[in-house]
C-alpha cells in the first residue's frame, strides 16, 4: 500500500496534540455536554468509542501499523473525556481518527454527519482547490460566484487543510466534503475556527475583484433540510422544493445536458456532431426501476440503431457502486464498436470506487481506443474497500474497509485483495486523464461543460 503522505503525517502530529489536551480543539475550550448527559450509565459517546474499537477497528484493513497505533493512541484520549464533550467536537475528532487509515472507503460518513449539526444557507462545491459558491437564499443572492477566502478570520488554507483532516484518501477527494464542514458554523466552532455556533462572518472574492463578507446564520438539522451529495449541486434544478427557494448562479434553461436532471442514475443521448452517443452513468448500482446491465445494453443497441462509431461516457458524478454488475460488459464493450470505434470517458474527483474500476476495465481493454478525459478521478490505484456500513448506537455511520483492490499490478504481489479482482484483474499505469479538462467555475458559470468540448476535439481528431 502506498505510504502515507506529508499531509497524514501532519495529521498524526495533529492528532496527537488534540489527544494529549483535547478539551482545547483547534485554541479555544470546546463546548461541553450539559450536567444532565453524565451519569452513571455509559454515555453515548462511551458507547460509541466502545462500538468503534471491537467493530470497526477490527474489521478495517486499510491502516497501516504505525496509523492503526495512533489511531488507538488518539481513541484513547478521546475516550477518556467521552461523555464530557460536545456531540460535535466528539463527531469530528472520531472523523480525524478515521481519517489516519488514508482511504477513501474507511470512512465516518461526511454527510450523515453534516446532518447531526446547522447549516448556512448557502452551498459552497470545490473547483480545484478554490470553493465557490454555486446555491444561496434570495437574499444573498450576491454571493453567487464568489470564492470563498475566510471565515470568521481564518483563511481558506487553513481551513481546507482542517477538512481535509476529517476524510481519507487524495486531497482532491477529502475537498468533495469539505463544504459540509464550513457551512456549519457549530462544527466550525468545536474545531475553533469560528467564534459562535451558530453564525460566522464568511468572506469572499467575486468574479469581478470585489471582496463580499457576510454574517451568515445557521439554521438547526432537522428533515426539512436535506443534505444533498455535493456531486448533485452542479444541477440548478436539485436542491429547492419550490421555485424561488434558492438562487443559482446558474440558470436551468443555461444548464449543459451533463448537469442536468439529477435525479436521474442512467441517461443517453444521440450526439450526431461527435458521432457518438453520449452515456451518463452515474451509479454503478442498480435502482429500484433501472437495472444498471440492461441501461448499457440499451444504450449500445441505440448506438447501433443509429450508426454511431463513438461513445462518451460521463462518470464524473459516478460515486460507484457493485463492479461485478459491469464488469463483464466493460471489458467486451470494445469488441462491440469495431476497430475504428473510439470511447472518451470523463472523470473527475467524484469518480469513486466501482466507477474506476468499470472506468479501468473498458480503458484495460480498448487501450488506446479509449481516451481518458477531464480530472483525476477520487481514489488512488490502491486501496481498501468492500465493507459494509454500521452505525453507532448515537446514528453514526462508519464505513471499514476490508479487502485490497490494486490496480497497478492486478494483485499479484498480495493475497488479501477483493476475489473479484483477483479473478478478473486490472493492471494500468494510471487512472489519471491523457487529456485535462477539468470544470472552472468560469465554464460553469457560463453553461459551458469542459470535459464535453475536450471529447469532441479527441473525436474530431480521431477522423
Amino acid at each position: 500500500m502506498k505510504s502515507l503522505t506529508v499531509f497524514t503525517d501532519r495529521l498524526r502530529e495533529r492528532c496527537v496534540a488534540i489527544g494529549l489536551a483535547l478539551c482545547v480543539i483547534g485554541g479555544v475550550a470546546a463546548p461541553t455536554a450539559s450536567a444532565q448527559d453524565q451519569s452513571a450509565e455509559p454515555s453515548l459517546q462511551q458507547q460509541d468509542i466502545a462500538m468503534f474499537r471491537e467493530r470497526f477497528m477490527t474489521a478495517d484493513k486499510a491502516y497501516t501499523p504505525e496509523a492503526r497505533a495512533e489511531a488507538e493512541r488518539c481513541l484513547a484520549a478521546l475516550e477518556a473525556h467521552a461523555g464530557a464533550l460536545s456531540d460535535a467536537a466528539f463527531v469530528l475528532e472520531l472523523s480525524r481518527i478515521v481519517a489516519l487509515a488514508d482511504n477513501g472507503h474507511t470512512r465516518l460518513n461526511a454527510g450523515a454527519r453534516a446532518r447531526r449539526f446547522n447549516r448556512v444557507e448557502i452551498r459552497l462545491v470545490p473547483f480545484g482547490e478554490d470553493f465557490h459558491v454555486l446555491w444561496t437564499r434570495p437574499e444573498h443572492a450576491d454571493l453567487l460566484g464568489g470564492r470563498l477566502t475566510a471565515i470568521d478570520g481564518y483563511p481558506i488554507g487553513e481551513l481546507r487543510e482542517a477538512a481535509r483532516s476529517l476524510s481519507g484518501g487524495t486531497p482532491a477527494f477529502r475537498d468533495r466534503f469539505s463544504p459540509y464542514l464550513f457551512e456549519s458554523p457549530q462544527q466550525l466552532n468545536a474545531l475553533g475556527f469560528a467564534v459562535q455556533a451558530d453564525e460566522a462572518i464568511y468572506r469572499f472574492t467575486m468574479p469581478d475583484g470585489r471582496v463580499l463578507q457576510r454574517r451568515l446564520l445557521a439554521l438547526p438539522p432537522g428533515p426539512e433540510r436535506p443534505v444533498l451529495g455535493v456531486s448533485r449541486m452542479l444541477d440548478p434544478t436539485r436542491e429547492g422544493a419550490e421555485p424561488g427557494e434558492w438562487a443559482t448562479l446558474l440558470a436551468t434553461t443555461q444548464a449543459p445536458w451533463s448537469v442536468a436532471a439529477g435525479g436521474e442514475t442512467f441517461r443517453w443521448r444521440d450526439a450526431p456532431e461527435m458521432d457518438a452517443v453520449v452515456i451518463d452513468m452515474r451509479a454503478n448500482n442498480n435502482t429500484a426501476t433501472r437495472k444498471v446491465l440492461e441501461f448499457l445494453n440499451e444504450a449500445e443497441a441505440q448506438r447501433v440503431a443509429l450508426g454511431r462509431s463513438n461513445v462518451v461516457l460521463d462518470m464524473r458524478t459516478n460515486g460507484g457502486g457493485n463492479l461485478t454488475l459491469t464488469q463483464a460488459f466493460m471489458a467486451q464493450w470494445p469488441d462491440k464498436l469495431g476497430p475504428q470505434g473510439r470511447f472518451v470517458v470523463l472523470t473527475s474527483p467524484w469518480t469513486f470506487s466501482a466507477a474506476i474500476s468499470s472506468t479501468l476495465y473498458l480503458k484495460q481493454a480498448g487501450g488506446d481506443r479509449v481516451v481518458l478525459v477531464g480530472e483525476e478521478p477520487g481514489d488512488r490505484l490502491e486501496f481498501w474497500a468492500e465493507g459494509l456500513p454500521m452505525t453507532s448506537p448515537s446514528g453514526l455511520v462508519l464505513g471499514p474497509a476490508r479487502e485490497r483492490h490494486d490496480y497497478r499490478n492486478g494483485c499479484r504481489d498480495y493475497t488479501d485483495c477483493h476475489g473479484n479482482v483477483v479473478r478478473k484483474p486490472i493492471a494500468v499505469d494510471s487512472a489519471g486523464p491523457e487529456i485535462a479538462a477539468p470544470w472552472t467555475i468560469e465554464a460553469y458559470a457560463a453553461g459551458h461543460d469542459p470535459g464535453m468540448e475536450a471529447a469532441a476535439r479527441v473525436l474530431e481528431r480521431a477522423r
